[in-house]
């Protein structure tokens, strides 16, 4: 925009004098033309030059109003978007002013709002260089393994010759955002009622239940699951589209070939397992019935919480075209279930690593006479 020779008083006084005297004169005089007088006359009117003078600071203050009204508006809307999140710890903060500065607030401003010293601001955590090789696998695996929490994805890290204690894995597992989904919180029952019959060896109790499910081409699932509660073993996952007691006798008799036969056998009172042919045959291999009260599934606690497992880390997470792919995907689950998962209780071992351990510790071992080597 050009620059005016006059000031808005300047050209008011000489409006003003053309009031009195000849435009064309007053024009001559100042060194301007006569269109100038009038067009100024048009914008300014009668003014005086005190009258512009006061204009121009009414304009200044409410221009100067204005934008401590949208400064405290924007301040405003910015405080209610980061106190709608919890904001705990100096990280979080920064993160927070870096917010309120994108959103146009000054530094000084958005510390003044956050109680956050502008000393702190480019502070670089020391710890960033010693996470930076732990980090992307443990991204890695929690993609991998989207239900395990970290202190599971810890002891695969440690097989990856990544060491790590257990606040040092919290930290980080908090850091990245990789906190699993709260499932829907159920009611627990006592801790002090007593489960009848605890396991205390290999092939002492199994116990076995049936978990249902769905194909997409809409056949039906019915996985029968039989479990070790010493080990926490899944000893066979059977999937047919309806499993009766003579499939169940099968089942049973194949396992019994491999392992062994356990002392008793643990389940509710479902028609598939009191029927007379599995308490025939049940009586025939000499192992005793552990039937649960009716209406009290934590008896059987151990093969429920494998089948919870059993849903939320594989059923809920794949989706069978048909009923023989579902069962090529469960029993590759069983097989990582005992070979590759840790399991807590068994204080971080796989099963099959814990019955290892647990044969080897228990193995009798032969004692030999200094006789006989005489």
């Amino acid at each position: 925009m050009k620059k005016t020779r006059f000031t808005e008083e300047q050209m008011v006084t000489i409006l003003r004098e053309a009031d009195q005297k000849p435009v064309a004169e007053v024009a001559k005089r100042h060194g301007i033309s006569d269109q100038t007088i009038y067009a100024r006359r048009q914008r300014y009117g009668t003014l005086e030059a005190a009258d512009v003078k006061r204009l121009r600071q009414l304009e200044q203050e409410n221009g100067r109003l204005k934008k401590m009204v949208a400064d405290r508006d924007l301040e405003i809307d910015v405080l209610k978007e980061i106190n709608a999140k919890k904001m705990v710890g100096a990280r979080v903060r920064r993160q927070q002013v870096a917010y309120a500065e994108g959103r146009g607030l000054s530094r000084r401003r958005a510390c003044a709002l956050l109680s956050v010293a502008r000393s702190t601001i480019g502070y670089v955590s020391r710890l960033i260089g010693p996470d930076a090789d732990v980090v992307p696998p443990m991204r890695t695996l929690a993609a991998q393994y989207p239900r395990y929490g970290y202190r599971t994805i810890r002891i695969f890290l440690e097989r990856q010759g990544h060491v790590l204690g257990t606040d040092r894995m919290y930290r980080l597992w908090r850091q990245e955002g990789l906190q699993v989904p709260k499932k829907r919180p159920r009611r627990r029952v006592a801790t002090s009622r007593p489960r009848p019959l605890p396991p205390t060896a290999i092939n002492h109790v199994w116990a076995y239940d049936f978990v249902f499910d769905t194909c997409a081409n809409g056949q039906t699932l019915k996985c029968l699951t039989i479990i070790d509660e010493f080990t926490r073993e899944c000893l066979a996952i059977d999937v047919a589209g309806g499993i009766r007691s003579a499939r169940v006798i099968e089942v049973l008799t194949q396992l019994v070939s491999v392992h062994g036969a356990p002392r008793y056998l643990r389940s509710d009172n479902g028609p598939e397992f009191v029927a007379r042919a599995i308490l025939r045959w049940l009586q025939t291999a000499a192992i005793e019935t552990a039937f649960i009260d009716p209406g009290k599934p934590w008896q059987n606690g151990a093969d429920e919480s494998f089948n919870g497992k059993f849903r939320d880390q594989h059923l809920s997470l794949q989706w069978f075209r048909n009923r023989v792919e579902a069962k090529v995907s469960i029993e590759a689950w069983r097989r990582h279930y005992n070979d590759v998962r840790p399991h807590s209780s068994l204080g971080y071992l796989t099963p099959a690593a814990f019955k290892a351990k647990h044969l080897l510790n228990n193995a009798p071992r032969s004692v030999v006479r200094t006789d006989d080597i005489l």
